[in-house]
């Protein structure tokens, strides 16, 4: 009787599910840095979620993808680069810009 009121399902657009596994670092899920460089790798088809900021290994995290989008819902603008390319911007709010990552640039 209320079906009109059902929520619509949005399709998903990433190419992964979302309990996908990808990278991201501390400082992103404990709120320190925002995500402003998203990599969408050629060779295993992963995401790496992180800030423009120097992290080593033992800042590194595995999170769902779903996660990610909770954290930071603009990574949804991003959603359908290509393998092989990332996104980078200054701050949240700044528009992504896309490019192909430089090993394939070079290659």
């Amino acid at each position: 009787m209320f079906g009109i009121f059902k929520k619509k399902e949005v399709k998903w657009p990433f190419d992964q599910p979302k309990n996908c596994a990808v990278f991201t670092i501390r400082q992103v899920i404990e709120g320190e840095c925002p995500i402003q460089v998203v990599y969408h790798d050629l060779e295993d088809d992963g995401w790496q979620f992180v800030s423009n900021i120097e992290y080593t290994m033992e800042d590194a995290k595995l999170v769902g993808l779903e996660e990610i989008t909770k954290i930071d819902p603009t990574v949804f603008e991003i959603a359908t680069i290509k393998p092989g390319y990332y996104a980078w911007r200054n701050k949240i709010g700044d528009k992504w810009t896309v490019a192909k990552t430089h090993e394939q640039a070079d290659g």
